[in-house]
């Protein structure tokens, strides 16, 4: 009888659907940022999401993006609630994959546009001409240009 988790070499694994996902993958979905994002002020907030969670995703495989955002994240800011939503829409649409369902719940979506982090006017002008769509149609103006990981 399988074990649901393997050990080897000092890395272990563990079953998800058809694939085999490395716990260090695993072990960072987006849901576990939840608490650190309570505590986190604005621009920290962004880092751990877009920088942090963005590092894991671009190092994860197909299977395990799915289990990164698999889990529906505890909601605790209604702003933040819907850019998590959005993140995780964008980066699935990109990554080719379907996005969780827990990212289309209504309240995830914002009835008035924010603009996360601090931000001049012309980072309001830059967020508002290229946003993305998934963004756009949660509330979320975002420059795409903050999306990218370095």
């Amino acid at each position: 009888m399988l074990d649901d988790t393997l050990s080897a070499v000092g890395t272990s694994f563990i079953f998800s659907g058809d694939g085999v996902v490395d716990v260090t993958i695993s072990s960072n979905t987006l849901d576990r940022y939840v608490p650190a994002l309570r505590q986190a002020g604005e621009n920290l907030r962004l880092r751990l999401v877009l920088h942090d969670f963005g590092l894991v995703w671009q190092h994860a495989d197909s299977e395990e993006r799915r289990v990164l955002v698999a889990a529906e994240p505890e909601r605790f800011d209604a702003r933040w609630d819907a850019f998590l939503a959005a993140y995780a829409e964008h980066v699935c649409y990109h990554a080719g994959i379907a996005p969780p369902a827990w990212v289309f719940d209504p309240c995830r979506y914002l009835r008035s546009f924010w603009h996360p982090g601090e931000q001049f006017a012309s980072d309001r002008f830059w967020a508002v001409l290229t946003a993305p769509a998934a963004f756009e149609v949660h509330g979320i103006w975002l420059p795409q240009r903050e999306l990218q990981v370095v």
